[in-house]
């Protein structure tokens, strides 16, 4: 029987459950939830014990020197989603805000769905990323923040989801010198209060609903943003 705790962004009882790997560019990140005995718990008892759908994550991009375009050609402002909405000219995406797709596409590829079995299994769920850009120079860096997320009120005909913030990290990815990139962690365990507002209103508009015990739990939305 799965035990449950009350979730809180601030200490969230199964973070020591989720462990980083750092390999050159690339970064692994694990979420892999025991029992007190320790065995294995299934994902999908403990994602509906806990009053979700499934766990995924979310991906931001809050600083990037030099930019990146999306599907249409665009230019993303930080912060902004990664993958974005639709994906970018070069990867496509579903029309939700979650790293892994949960609506298959044309433009979509197998690899990035939630489903596939290196991303998602019966007793753990994977974040896997390998950023690449040659532009930075020495002191330079693309900065990101990822959250592990309970996704709840899910709806894939209005392809709209509504999602709790469970765990949140920084990382960035720099070159140390040319033609060699390399990621590393910032902080392995974010506070919400510590987000910047800019961002916790993206959030918020991608469908986040931040815990009632969170210090954001009545952050207000920035109009401007919004509109």
């Amino acid at each position: 029987m799965t035990e449950l705790v009350a979730i809180d962004n601030l200490d969230f009882f199964y973070s020591q459950a989720i462990k980083h790997r750092l390999v050159g560019s690339s970064i692994i990140t694990q979420f892999a939830p025991k029992n007190s005995q320790g065995n294995n718990i299934k994902l999908s008892q403990l994602a509906i014990a806990l009053g979700y759908d499934h766990f995924n994550w979310v991906n931001y991009v809050e600083k990037d020197p030099y930019g990146i375009r999306d599907n249409q050609g665009q230019p993303m402002v930080t912060p902004y989603n990664d993958p974005p909405i639709g994906g970018y000219q070069y990867d496509g995406a579903d029309n939700l805000p979650f790293y892994w797709d949960l609506v298959k596409c044309s433009l979509c590829q197998q690899r990035y769905y939630f489903q596939d079995p290196n991303n998602s299994g019966e007793f753990a769920i994977t974040f896997q990323d390998s950023p690449t850009d040659y532009r930075l120079k020495p002191g330079e860096a693309v900065e990101f923040i990822t959250n592990l997320v309970g996704v709840k009120n899910y709806d894939s005909q209005q392809q709209k989801a509504e999602w709790e913030v469970l765990y949140t990290f920084r990382w960035q990815l720099t070159n140390t010198r040319s033609n060699y990139s390399q990621v590393s962690l910032i902080d392995a365990n974010v506070n919400l209060s510590k987000i910047a507002p800019s961002l916790l209103t993206r959030m918020q508009l991608d469908g986040a609903v931040f815990p009632a015990s969170s210090s954001v739990a009545n952050f207000t939305p920035d109009l401007k943003l919004a509109n």
